[in-house]
């Protein structure tokens, strides 16, 4: 006898709440079922998507998606295309912008194993298994590290007593660990297990344990240097357990209670847990949430559909910070043309910028479908500031930063802080900011007594006021002058143009040029002699399609390559 997936999503309810008044957009409307969305933005503020696409209610013909926004729309590549029915991925992001996908997906022997694949080289390799043989497994839950190690939580899916169990692959060695058992546990079909990687490496992952309809709630980390349980306060059968860690390293962890059909939300500070607090009103029952994400001043975002007849139907969201959460948000209500309310995803970055996506179904032309729908705005109107590029690259002796900012408010200015491992920063310049405009400003910053080999750098932003807010952090490299170097290209993503930095020790014959995916030269930005010392080319892909390319510079003996993302 099969396990059986318990679907609630035909419950008819009324309106309760008030809609956000954001923008919507489509990422996907055909005849295909699209669900079980995953976002998230990078550093630039480009959103990364993955989904299922399957054909009517045959699972056997699902695939995984990805998409990238893009200023023209959504660029959709199928990251699987083998009709062995894929499901059930999970999208994460590392600094480079490089893309890591885990799913499920069927095997010769016809069970389904967890696999996973990444973008790295410019394009999805086949993907490999992190599982084999066994037993079914089902409903993963994945994230790479800042350590290149990516890390998988997920459950066995059988006729008898199940489990959920922890891997990890280590991409610098290509490495997989043992499998850890977590706990006896059921998955209810959705995603019941999640995991987050914190700035040190370190892994923390929350599993609902138990039967289908819930079970206790299990907090592991591996702060100590293994995988070990944490004890917490929560006594009652919980489900869709969720967590994310913020950029202050405090865990955050939203789960609903069994015995009330509510949202709680705990904390943990590394030493001890907050009293669990409940985050939407009584008789919502809500449902539905793949995520939970938190924006760069630490506030969280819980996206969630509601099945109860005293609330909309529709799709939902809360946000808040410490015991401090806003009243329930309705995202959209379903309109005549959608019946069933899917998966439901979120997006965050900078300060109250959201990006909702959700999955409403229904019958057209004769065919079950699932679109896939997109709302963003910003949830506290103009921000201080919205940076929109940062980047670092060595410039003859030192080091010199650029950023750029969409719209400013009140900004007295920047501090530039740098630090040699990426956690204790210091001061190091400071540039004055525009006050208020909502016009693009460019800002440039040399360091020019940078610290030999890796730093890492960060933007404090000040208001007139005194508020303050920190930008991403950045990685680079310093080479002493007399060796040779290739630094990223600025800005990255780019449309049309982009600036190409290197330093050469010695006089040399240079050659630059830019080839495309396929390794055909399309461009030569730089052919003869150049002096010593360091050097900028201005690259202009007018001409070019958008996609990945590839600029080699070669100096002498000397030779080194970087990707670049052209986005029109």
């Amino acid at each position: 006898m099969k396990k059986i997936f318990y679907l609630f999503f035909l419950i008819q309810i009324t309106a309760f709440t008030q809609p956000a008044g954001f923008v919507k957009d489509t990422v996907v409307r055909n005849t295909q079922f699209n669900n079980r969305t995953f976002a998230a933005y990078d550093r630039n503020g480009n959103l990364h998507v993955s989904y299922t696409a399957q054909d009517g209610t045959n699972s056997a013909t699902s695939e995984i998606i990805y998409a990238l926004e893009t200023p023209s729309g959504f660029i959709t590549t199928n990251v699987t295309n083998n009709f062995v029915s894929d499901n059930y991925s999970t999208l994460s992001l590392e600094n480079s912008g490089a893309v890591h996908i885990g799913f499920t997906g069927r095997d010769v022997s016809n069970l389904f194993q967890i696999k996973y694949t990444n973008n790295r080289s410019g394009s999805f390799f086949t993907p490999v298994y992190i599982t084999e043989g066994g037993e079914n497994k089902a409903t993963p839950y994945s994230k790479i590290g800042p350590d290149s190690v990516m890390h998988f939580v997920y459950f066995t899916y059988t006729n008898v007593t199940d489990n959920a169990y922890y891997r990890k692959l280590d991409l610098r060695t290509n490495t997989l660990s043992p499998e850890q058992f977590l706990v006896s546990a059921e998955t209810s079909g959705d995603f019941d297990a999640s995991l987050d990687v914190d700035a040190q490496g370190k892994v923390h992952v929350v599993v609902k344990s138990g039967g289908v309809f819930g079970g206790a709630l299990k907090y592991f980390n591996d702060r100590s240097g293994s995988l070990t349980e944490i004890p917490n306060p929560v006594t009652f059968n919980i489900s869709y357990p969720k967590i994310v860690v913020d950029h202050n390293d405090l865990v955050n962890i939203v789960y609903r209670n069994e015995s009330e059909y509510r949202l709680y939300y705990i904390s943990y500070n590394g030493s001890s847990f907050s009293t669990p607090l409940a985050i939407t009103p009584a008789g919502q029952r809500p449902a539905g949430h793949q995520n939970i994400t938190v924006d760069d001043s630490n506030r969280i975002y819980v996206p969630f559909q509601s099945s109860s007849s005293n609330s909309a139907k529709g799709f939902f969201m809360v946000h808040g910070k410490g015991t401090e959460f806003s009243d329930t948000i309705r995202i959209y209500d379903l309109t005549s043309e959608y019946v069933t309310r899917n998966s439901s995803v979120v997006a965050a970055r900078l300060h109250g910028e959201v990006t909702y996506l959700y999955a409403p179904g229904a019958v057209r032309d004769g065919l079950v479908i699932c679109d896939i729908f997109r709302v963003k705005g910003n949830l506290f109107g103009i921000i201080p500031v919205e940076f929109t590029a940062f980047s670092a690259a060595q410039s003859g002796n030192g080091i010199l930063l650029n950023w750029t900012t969409a719209t400013e408010k009140n900004n007295y200015g920047f501090d530039i802080e740098r630090s040699p491992d990426g956690v204790s920063f210091s001061k190091t310049g400071f540039i004055p900011g525009n006050g208020t405009t909502l016009s693009p400003k460019n800002y440039s910053w040399t360091d020019s007594e940078p610290l030999a080999g890796k730093s890492f750098y960060r933007l404090k932003q000040t208001d007139y006021n005194g508020t303050f807010s920190y930008s991403n952090v950045i990685e680079t490299d310093y080479t002493l002058p007399g060796s040779f170097n290739l630094s990223q290209n600025y800005p990255n993503p780019f449309n049309p143009e982009t600036n190409i930095t290197f330093t050469i020790p010695e006089r040399s014959y240079v050659r630059a040029v830019v080839y495309d995916a396929s390794g055909s030269e399309v461009a030569v930005l730089q052919n003869g002699e150049m002096n010593q010392g360091s050097h900028n080319i201005r690259f202009n892909g007018s001409d070019l399609s958008s996609g990945m390319y590839i600029l080699r510079v070669t100096a002498g003996n000397y030779s080194s390559s970087v990707k670049m993302l052209l986005m029109k």
